[in-house]
């Protein structure tokens, strides 16, 4: 493994003046919202936040992850979308300690990308996890050389913590392969932890995320784990934080916003370039374009039907936006002190700015009304992560919630790319199935969620390139 370089702390902390920022439907599992919104009369607005975003911000507070002992920051770094080494090093600069990566993220590139920021960083002082997806039939040679490849990426002599990504099964949670790779590699001190993630169930006949989780958290073979977690998706991981508290295993989060809030009207002498996109791809399939411009329009009123339905809180807080309830639903799950870290995906300096102030702080009287306003509007628009209850009603065997992740990676974390081959790869178990059904699934969703329009809508938004 390469050695990191001494370096100068001075000459190396990057700030916004030396970068050049890297560029980067539902409700990513429900609606969307934003284009009509109204603002509050000027001087009316209350505050929704502790502090306003500002570049001198840092990370107020670190909490001890588990049995590994290790001070971690409350916000931590996500790393699905990562591919701009600066913007690794500005989350370090401003306190984050948490790196959380894998080997399929980008084939590599976030891994790639974070081994890079590291030659200017203080190795010591930071903690990395990365993972990987275990095959039935993977020795642990070969997972030894999967791990070998992630340190050569990460350019590091070791990682924090080596999981088992994606742990569909509590069964996968005793692979004999991972648990003898992870045991030569930690005698050589290449790994000093084990961990786990699982984001739940694409299909019913799957473990759900607690079962797995918490049957990893009393296994005593796993350190720390990741869960989703956020304020309209949290009873599962409440169950699991429960289990890791009661074992001393770290938790830290992933998918703690449940989306994006936007409303995009249709004008059809004036579309957007995505729906002029739209409408070419349906002509071309030799649909009219006046029905293609239809069903723009049937989806853009169900959009707007939710606005009017969110419409009293909009006008009360003022101009609520996507960024609002990202912000908003990092804070929640911030103030769970048995969560330990909360992983975002950073893409850019300003999402640093905004969300590192939050760090160390109380949730305010406004915004927890603000956000137990959207709960109550959007849970029945939201489609849960992992969550395949309404499965056995689809007789093309569409993976629902599969689908709803995809158009959250694309949606919630800007990842359209990633998003759209993922979704590619279903082939003929994707969301097209749902054009021509009788809609047997129309009422299978627990929380009242109108599945096909839905599945319909997240199909165009995956299928437009």
């Amino acid at each position: 493994m390469s050695e990191k370089p001494k370096s100068d702390p001075q000459n190396d902390e990057i700030s916004r003046r030396n970068f050049v920022k890297v560029g980067g439907a539902v409700l990513a599992g429900g609606a969307a919202l934003g284009g009509g919104a109204i603002p509050a009369a000027a001087g009316t607005t209350p505050s929704l936040f502790p502090t306003l975003p500002g570049q001198d911000a840092r990370i107020q507070s670190y909490r001890t992850l588990g049995r590994t002992g290790w001070r971690v920051s409350d916000v931590g770094m996500g790393s699905v979308p990562l591919r701009e080494s600066n913007v690794v090093r500005y989350a370090y600069d401003k306190g984050v300690n948490y790196f959380d990566t894998a080997e399929g993220y980008g084939r590599g590139a976030a891994e790639r990308a974070i081994g890079e920021a590291m030659q200017h960083m203080d190795r010591d002082k930071i903690f990395i996890a990365s993972k990987c997806r275990v095959r039935d039939d993977d020795t642990a040679e070969q997972i030894i050389e999967r791990v070998r490849g992630s340190l050569e990426r990460l350019r590091t002599d070791y990682v924090d913590a080596y999981g088992i990504h994606l742990a569909s099964s509590v069964e996968v949670l005793s692979h004999p392969g991972y648990h003898a790779a992870m045991d030569k590699l930690k005698a050589e001190g290449r790994v000093r932890f084990t961990s786990v993630s699982y984001h739940g169930p694409g299909r019913p006949e799957q473990a759900s995320m607690a079962d797995v989780l918490v049957a990893a958290a009393e296994d005593g073979r796993f350190d720390l784990m990741l869960l989703v977690y956020n304020f309209l998706n949290h009873e599962d991981g409440d169950r699991i934080i429960a289990a890791c508290k009661a074992n001393n295993v770290g938790t830290t989060a992933m998918k703690t916003a449940p989306g994006v809030l936007r409303w995009e009207p249709v004008d059809p002498d004036n579309l957007t370039e995505q729906q002029q996109q739209y409408v070419e791809r349906m002509t071309g399939r030799g649909q009219s374009r006046e029905a293609a411009i239809e069903r723009l329009e049937a989806r853009a009123q169900r959009q707007k039907d939710l606005y009017d339905r969110t419409r009293p809180f909009v006008e009360q807080y003022g101009l609520l936006t996507e960024e609002q309830l990202r912000l908003g639903s990092i804070h929640w799950v911030l103030q769970n002190p048995d969560m330990h870290t909360a992983c975002v995906a950073f893409t850019d300096f300003d999402l640093i700015d905004k969300v590192v102030p939050l760090s160390g702080t109380q949730l305010g009287a406004a915004e927890a009304r603000m956000l137990e306003e959207c709960r109550l509007a959007l849970n029945d628009q939201y489609c849960r992560h992992g969550c395949a209850a309404c499965g056995g009603s689809c007789p093309h065997d569409v993976p629902v919630s599969t689908v709803m992740r995809y158009a959250y990676y694309y949606e919630g974390q800007g990842n359209e790319k990633y998003a759209m081959t993922l979704y590619a790869g279903l082939e003929g178990k994707n969301a097209s199935a749902c054009a021509d059904c009788a809609g047997d699934c129309a009422g299978a969703c627990p929380f009242g969620i109108d599945i096909q329009p839905n599945m319909l809508q997240v199909h165009d938004l995956l299928t437009l390139a």
